[in-house]
């Protein structure tokens, strides 16, 4: 799998080991530093492969970038969250070039789990343990993760640079005909997949399949091309499963609708689709093939 490049440091300051664990000086405070939180998300992937853009091509102060970025622990023993989770949010560190986010955390010795989450959206996340995290309204963002146990005490050296990984598969559809003036949303209902993630195996906590619902502004109306993205957690590296998408008009009325059956998906990667969308409601069936000029996006035909 090709991983973007989201870099996290994270340094140890740790002080002699004492004979008592409830002694103040038996604590380890680590700081963890994003130096590089820069990512490439599906739909910027999707709008440049027209230009045969290729990961090598995205120059390091590419616009995209993780809305929000959280570092929790966990007691590897008990399951329980070690501290508060930490978060940053975009509007933290876009204001200067210094501005990076920075965590501290100070922790007795011991054996514990990191997981370090970045996303984008506007949806609260639910972290309810280190096997169930989980978004408002069954939301599921474009998600990078880490996880990893460690052990900490005097002889730890925790100075290391950690990479997060993509957690999502993407379905996307483009309708090349123009968007009706009466559609209000986007409906997607997946037979695969789920809303929970599990951070450690990177899969979903559940294979319950999801619905999503992306709202369609006014000024959409009449545009031809519009792509409409949604994510999925996977129950493993890589599933087929069936979309029925729906265009949404006044009180949820249906206006148009397809069902894509047996749609591969895989994590990391982008599956799309392009064609007439709003003139008839068919069932839509697959060949498969890979884009070489971008390895994560699969692009599947009429």
């Amino acid at each position: 799998m090709l991983l973007f490049p989201c870099l996290v440091s994270v340094f140890s300051s740790c002080q002699s080991a004492p004979e008592e664990v409830a002694d103040p000086d038996n604590l380890c405070t680590i700081n963890f530093s994003v130096n590089n939180y820069e990512q490439v998300s599906f739909d910027d992937v999707s709008a440049s492969s027209s230009s045969a853009l290729t990961r090598a091509d995205i120059p390091t102060d590419h616009p995209s970038t993780l809305a929000h970025l959280i570092v929790a622990v966990f007691d590897a023993e008990s399951g329980k969250q070690a501290c508060q989770p930490i978060q940053h949010d975009q509007s933290d560190y876009t204001t200067t070039p210094e501005a990076y986010p920075k965590f501290s955390v100070t922790l007795p010795y011991g054996r514990y789990c990191l997981l370090v989450l970045g996303y984008n959206g506007s949806r609260q996340c639910n972290i309810a343990s280190i096997n169930r995290i989980s978004w408002d309204d069954d939301y599921v963002p474009n998600t990078f993760y880490y996880y990893e146990e460690f052990t900490l005490d005097q002889n730890t050296s925790l100075e290391q640079t950690l990479t997060l990984k993509h957690a999502v598969a993407a379905f996307q559809i483009q309708a090349e005909d123009a968007i009706p003036s009466e559609m209000k949303k986007m409906r997607f209902n997946s037979t695969g997949g789920g809303t929970v993630l599990n951070a450690k195996t990177g899969f979903a906590a559940q294979n319950s399949g999801r619905t999503s619902v992306i709202e369609v502004p006014t000024s959409y109306a009449g545009q031809l091309g519009v792509p409409f993205t949604v994510y999925l957690f996977l129950p493993e590296e890589q599933i087929n499963c069936n979309y029925n998408v729906q265009a949404l008009g006044k009180n949820d009325a249906v206006l148009y609708g397809k069902t894509f059956s047996d749609v591969p998906l895989r994590i990391d990667y982008l599956t799309s689709w392009k064609g007439t969308f709003f003139e008839t409601s068919e069932d839509v069936g697959f060949s498969l093939y890979w884009d070489t000029q971008w390895a994560d996006t699969i692009s599947i035909g009429q």
